[in-house]
Formats: structure tokens, sequence, C-alpha cells
């Protein structure tokens, strides 16, 4: 009776083909791991960008809102990156100053690569402010604000720390909701 198998060369054949195709495999499997995972930071760079940009949107449109008599400017570009908007959040007709833990003036400014934010400041000068980006993850390399008539201009460049190569370039123009003198400077 002749039994059926494989002889030793075919078996020798098929393990040599396999130690040629599988590192080749393992390479290819490296590599498209690495790029889902570099789609996937470029998912959250975007999606952290644009929820950075949403935030300032809605502070800007906020700016100079009052229900009442507030006095002076809801909105101003201050030097060096920084944006302080005021608003009557909570609608008493005037505008709450600094050091008041409910104040009504926000400052938004880049520092060391990062968008930070502050309640009740006057100025972007001083300590306490959050950062709004994950610092171990993006840095912000470029926060430029332009006023043009009622319209403010700002641009967001935030970059990968894992994939410097890796960017978002945000470019808004927010037409602001309260009409009030917006002014540039200190």
């Amino acid at each position: 009776m002749m039994q059926r198998g494989y002889t030793l060369s075919e078996m020798l054949i098929v393990m040599a083909l396999l130690a040629l195709i599988l590192p080749i495999a393992g390479r290819i499997m490296s590599a498209l791991t690495a790029a889902n995972l570099q789609q996937a930071v470029r998912a959250q760079l975007h999606d952290d960008a644009y929820h950075l940009a949403f935030s300032l949107e809605k502070a800007i449109r906020r700016a100079g809102y009052c229900h009442g008599e507030c006095r002076g400017a809801g909105l101003r570009i201050g030097p060096a990156h920084c944006l302080l908007v005021r608003w009557d959040e909570n609608s008493r007709g005037r505008w709450q100053p600094p050091p008041s833990a409910s104040s009504d003036y926000y400052g938004y400014r880049l520092r060391d690569g990062n968008l930070e934010t502050q309640r009740g400041v006057a100025d972007c000068d001083g300590r306490g402010w959050e950062k709004m980006n994950d610092p171990q993850h993006v840095r912000i390399t470029v926060f430029t604000l332009r006023l043009s008539g009622e319209r403010l201009w700002f641009r967001l460049v935030m970059q990968s720390l894992r994939w410097p190569a890796l960017k978002v370039e945000i470019i808004r123009g927010i037409t602001r909701e309260n009409r009030d003198v917006a002014t540039t400077g200190q």
C-alpha cells in the first residue's frame, strides 16, 4: 500500500518560500500599522484644532454682549498673540471686572507652544492660565489675529509632537454679533 504525503524536497521548498514570504509580510503589516497610527494621530490633531477654533469663535461671537450699559471695548487684540474679550455672561447689565470670581473678562494667548485661556484678566500677563491643548501631544506654532471691520480673522496652526510633519492649519473670519468698539493694542 502506497502512503500519500509530501516528500522531503517538497517540504524544503515550502519552508524556503515561507522563510522569504513571512518577513516581507511582517514588514508590510508593520508599515500598515504605522500608517494607521499616523492617520489616527492626524484625525485627533484635526479634531483638537477644530475644537480650539470653535471655542475661539464662540468667544469672539459673544464679545461685547451687554444686557444694559457696559463701557469699553468688548474685544481687544493685545500684543504678542493675545485676545481679550468681555461679555455680560450673567445678563446683569454690566461687565464684572477682574478679579471677581464671576468676572466677564476672558483672555486667550499663545505661550510656549500652547494656547492658554483665563477668566478674570484685563491683560495677557500673569500666571494661572489654563492650557487649551495637550502639551504632551501637540504644539501650537501659529496663533495670529487680525481685525478687519466687524470681522476678526484668526489663524491657528497645530503640530503633532510625535510626527512633526503632521500639521493642521485653520483660518477663520468671524463676524462679531455684538457691535461695540473693537480696539487693537493696549
